[in-house]
């Protein structure tokens, strides 16, 4: 049963920026009737999450107060080459440039002269589209992206519940952090609201943004932006990208530094 105009006409009231708790109409807060339903209001728009482990139900509505906005997407692009073992060459090729040994899930293929082919992850560590990424310097479109239709864009690196989540630019970057930390490589540097709902689901606390050096405003603008519905959000400052630095440096950053990063007070204004 679909409980979206019930949870739409709850919060009919609910200021922009604000958060409410109401009693989740789905399974109605369990015997106790807790109000364990979260309902945010972010630019006209609404997103929610029942909190209780048996019921779980999240979704986002469109700008109307009153019905369920329809949205007319385009079909997404859909990639269905033939993927091969990565050859020796090209492992020794993405372990010289990233430092990555026997990355998970990803291949090759000979389509578009030659890629690698990374898999984009669910939160559930299962596929849901392609990154189609070159080793070759000088081609003007280093990563082609194929999304599954009614599947998000962002790819999951997780592994430890008892870590945070850092979200990076792309997925080498992910692989790398994986080794420290929970990682979502967002394949560029936008943040809608379905990945930021599905991001506040899945992702363990805290939030880490850490964009590449020269996205760092739009960092902050996403911390700021989504700091009600994920809660605990930090921005890391970033001197290079992740892909691109040592592993030493690497593991200081992450297990060191990420418990000093910048807070979100910009959340109210600053950068």
């Amino acid at each position: 049963m679909n409980y979206d105009l019930d949870i739409i006409l709850l919060s009919e009231s609910l200021q922009d920026g604000y958060t409410i708790r109401e009693v989740c109409p789905a399974c109605e807060g369990g015997s106790t009737h807790e109000m364990s339903l979260a309902i945010t209001r972010l630019e006209g728009e609404l997103v929610w999450q029942c909190f209780r482990a048996r019921c779980g139900i999240t979704g986002c509505s469109g700008r109307s107060s009153t019905a369920q906005a329809v949205q007319v997407k385009k079909p997404r692009r859909v990639w269905e080459g033939t993927t091969y073992p990565l050859p020796p060459k090209v492992s020794e090729a993405i372990f010289e440039r990233w430092g990555i040994a026997d990355p998970p899930h990803w291949y090759w293929t000979t389509d578009y002269g030659g890629r690698v082919a990374m898999s984009i992850r669910s939160p559930h560590d299962t596929h849901r589209g392609w990154v189609l990424r070159t080793l070759s310097q000088g081609v003007s479109t280093k990563a082609l992206t194929y999304v599954n239709e009614n599947e998000e864009g962002i790819s999951w690196y997780k592994t430890s519940p008892n870590r945070g989540t850092i979200l990076v630019e792309d997925s080498p970057s992910a692989v790398r952090a994986a080794r420290y930390v929970n990682s979502v490589a967002l394949l560029g540097t936008g943040i809608g609201l379905d990945r930021a709902t599905e991001i506040a689901s899945y992702a363990p606390l805290p939030i880490i943004v850490a964009l590449d050096q020269d996205a760092t405003d739009l960092s902050f603008k996403w911390a700021r932006k989504y700091s009600l519905l994920w809660g605990d959000v930090k921005v890391l400052p970033l001197a290079r990208d992740i892909k691109d630095m040592q592993e030493q440096e690497l593991k200081e950053l992450l297990n060191e530094r990420t418990t000093s990063t910048i807070e979100c007070d910009a959340l109210t204004g600053g950068i």
